[in-house]
């Protein structure tokens, strides 16, 4: 998150700022930390329910970079040094969680070693993690924007998932992007007020 300095001397750094409640997130329900809803905590509930569904260990989930418009790696498991620093940050294409990004759909790669969503030197990353088939899903804002994605990797080629699997999936992503969007709308700002408020008691 990138945000302006507040005005000089003012009591707020966003006056004008509309506090939203915390959106629900049904599908991670049962998964939340005993402290309550941190970012990390969702991402990892999130990659965890993934998984899940799609009936496979590996994966990861990523996010939109505002200052560069990559998915940028977040959470991660199952998967090797060499794979996490090749997808560190994803550009707009050669990819599954690209094209998933920019079609705002789920995207599943039945066989890596044949699909064309790959370009070559991403294809052979993906294959040398061990992975042969994967599914990514958009996590998107109210708006319809994609705010991040979760991809479940497999070690075998994958068969269509059924209609049941792309329901669940598209919910959590739904869910999951809905309160990533908020807490970036929300938490972050209340961090930055608190922080501005302590500076000015320290000037007083």
């Amino acid at each position: 998150m990138t945000t302006p300095r507040p005005d000089e001397g003012t009591a707020l750094w966003f006056p004008r700022r509309v506090r939203r409640p915390e959106p629900p997130l049904r599908l991670l329900a049962g998964q939340d930390p005993p402290g309550g809803r941190s970012r990390g905590a969702v991402l990892g509930a999130v990659l965890s329910r993934t998984l899940d569904v799609v009936g496979t260990d590996m994966g990861n989930v990523q996010t939109v970079d505002r200052a560069t418009g990559r998915l940028r790696m977040e959470r991660h498991t199952g998967l090797t040094e060499e794979f996490l620093d090749f997808f560190a940050y994803v550009s707009e294409e050669g990819t599954s969680c690209a094209r998933a990004a920019r079609d705002i759909a789920q995207v599943t790669v039945r066989d890596v070693e044949r699909d064309p969503v790959f370009n070559e030197p991403a294809r052979e990353a993906v294959l040398a993690a061990g992975s042969r088939a994967c599914h990514s899903v958009p996590l998107t804002a109210s708006s319809g924007a994609c705010v991040g994605m979760v991809s479940a990797h497999s070690d075998r080629p994958l068969d269509s998932l059924r209609t049941a699997q792309l329901r669940t999936l598209g919910g959590l992503g739904a869910e999951a992007g809905r309160w990533l969007a908020w807490h970036e709308r929300t938490v972050l700002p209340d961090a930055l007020e608190y922080l501005h408020a302590l500076g000015r008691r320290r000037e007083v």
